[in-house]
């Protein structure tokens, strides 16, 4: 089993702020791009479809790897299950198409990214993987890495141009992870529907009466993207409501979180489900703040690693909606492949899997893809 922290964050989603318990965003950002139906009845649908999985094989299209790339990956901190995993994932994935790896750990530090970006430059980079590390944590650097004709590729993160996480600059990443053939500039999207299925799964199971409390860290442009996707779609619902929105950073989990959670539920006694941001937020904070109170209160977790899942197990928490970031690592791989080549990116197959006390929960709560994507992707690189 991986080790915990308290300071881990999700890698799995606006300048916003709290307006009578919901979530207001800039007017540049436009939600529900990809067309999501509202209401009661499209959630039960989206639901069983989730609960089935979105995701799909890998494009077989061939594309041959490109020889001799040396890959920096800048993780935002390996103490991080949430960093931890995409990054091997990726660097698994650089060994498997032939290029030299090195990771370099970020410690959950904003303020070193930049200066790792700046080491892979000295060290002869070719290559850079951004893992949930922000173009805007790091745009100098990006800026003279671009110049130097040095490719990039982000993973849960965004560019320097992104409406919501960008800070008015150009974009500087080359390429992204190829989502169902969105474009890297509608990723938001993207982001925005995994967390319309959660919130989906809530309407339906609650019979489209639950009234949420949503835990936001909005540190991260993802969580940013997530909770405007779940927040919208809970808005129109037509019966459930996010009754109040609570805000918190790492540096709150633990005990602090814990207070923070139970003054809410305190505040808000019609609340009956609770939306956690990510896994670590659900194991270091939401399940200490309902112990005395079990099956009170519905839980919505994160991003679905083991530890979570055994919560599922344990009827502490109720659904998580599954990604693989192992499988988004070695995407990103492709897609950095692509940029080498001056290929398109191809449809790399993720989307993502409902599990509940009913669906999707191995015995052992480690859930594996029943895509053999690693595979699939060699075979595509004619390894």
């Amino acid at each position: 089993m991986r080790r915990l922290t308290t300071r881990s964050v999700v890698v799995i989603a606006v300048s916003l702020a709290v307006v009578g318990g919901s979530v207001a965003y800039a007017a540049s950002v436009t939600s529900n791009l990809l067309g999501r139906a509202y209401g009661y009845k499209a959630a039960v649908q989206y639901t069983a479809k989730a609960e089935k999985g979105t995701n799909t094989n890998v494009s077989a299209v061939k594309r041959p790897a490109a020889k001799n790339k040396r890959i920096f990956i800048i993780s935002a901190g390996q103490s991080s299950i949430s960093s931890e995993i995409p990054a091997e994932g990726a660097a698994a994935a650089a060994k498997a198409i032939g290029w030299n790896v090195t990771i370099l750990d970020g410690k959950l530090d904003p303020s070193i990214y930049g200066s790792l970006v700046s080491q892979a430059v000295a060290e002869g980079a070719n290559g850079i993987v951004l893992d949930a590390v922000d173009c805007s944590t790091a745009e100098q650097p990006l800026r003279k890495a671009k110049a130097m004709g040095i490719k990039t590729v982000a993973i849960y993160a965004f560019d320097c141009n992104d409406p919501v996480g960008g800070d008015g600059g150009p974009s500087l990443i080359s390429t992204c992870v190829n989502f169902d053939n969105l474009a890297c500039d509608n990723l938001g999207a993207f982001t925005e529907s995994y967390a319309r299925d959660q919130a989906n799964y809530i309407i339906a199971n609650s019979k489209d009466k639950a009234k949420v409390l949503v835990l936001q860290d909005p540190e991260f442009t993802v969580l940013k993207y997530t909770a405007l996707g779940f927040d919208d779609q809970i808005a129109h619902s037509g019966g459930s409501q996010v009754v109040a929105t609570l805000d918190f950073t790492a540096s709150d989990l633990g005990p602090k979180l814990t207070q923070m959670i139970q003054a809410e539920l305190l505040k808000y006694p019609q609340i009956n489900w609770i939306k956690s941001p990510y896994t670590y937020a659900t194991i270091d904070g939401l399940e200490q703040a309902i112990a005395n109170q079990p099956g009170k209160y519905k839980v919505m977790g994160g991003e679905g690693f083991q530890p979570e899942l055994q919560l599922v197990q344990k009827g502490v928490v109720t659904a998580v909606n599954i990604i693989d970031s192992t499988w988004v690592g070695w995407a990103a791989i492709d897609s950095l492949n692509s940029a080498f080549t001056n290929k398109p990116t191809y449809p790399s197959g993720i989307g993502w899997i409902i599990a509940d006390a009913h669906h999707n929960v191995p015995a052992d709560a480690s859930y594996v893809p029943s895509i053999p994507f690693m595979s699939e992707f060699e075979k595509a690189w004619g390894k």
